[in-house]
């Protein structure tokens, strides 16, 4: 019996077994060179970034320590006519996204605002309806005026709401009716 080893096909073989670790290794070691650029490309546009970030705080914090400085040179003078002035505008003041939203929360169902105006210490809508079957029209704009008046947030400032007048109009296919009312401080 005789046996022959082939010693270069085992070598051949553990070569190329080394050839394959080293080019993973190489692949392995590029990917994370390039990951490593890509970070630190990414941080100085960071850096960089936060460099004009900080330059415009700073001229803005340059600004304002200006006219801080500005503020406090002028010492302004605010005599007692000025002061009751800025109270009477304090408490004369009405919001009126409140009010204007208790006007329509109790319109009728085909009633609609379509003029308000204020005059000091007047308040005056106007607005129209369509004319039910019934023809009860007055007792719903009755109805609509008693809710306004109960409501809060429009009462608080207008104590009284009054009726002023009201027409029937006729059209060809609807009649409707037009109210006005007025409210005061």
């Amino acid at each position: 019996m005789k046996f022959t080893i082939n010693l270069v096909q085992r070598q051949r073989a553990e070569e190329q077994r080394a050839e394959g670790r080293r080019l993973r290794v190489s692949v392995f070691a590029m990917v994370s060179f390039g990951i490593l650029g890509v970070a630190i490309l990414f941080t100085f546009f960071q850096i960089v970034t936060m460099g004009f970030a900080l330059a415009g705080e700073r001229n803005s914090l340059t600004l304002i320590k200006a006219e801080y400085g500005k503020y406090r040179s002028t010492r302004m003078i605010v005599d007692k006519a000025d002061l009751a002035l800025l109270d009477s505008l304090q408490g004369g003041r009405i919001f009126w996204t409140k009010k204007l939203a208790a006007l329509a929360s109790h319109l009728p169902e085909n009633y609609w605002i379509t003029q308000f105006s204020y005059d000091p210490p007047a308040f005056h809508a106007a607005g129209y309806g369509c004319i039910s079957p019934q023809q009860n029209q007055l007792v719903t704009i009755n109805e609509y005026l008693t809710r306004l008046r109960q409501d809060s947030t429009y009462s608080d400032v207008f104590h009284k709401t009054m009726f002023n007048s009201t027409s029937r109009i006729d059209e060809r296919t609807q009649s409707r009716v037009s109210f006005a009312f007025s409210s005061v401080r």
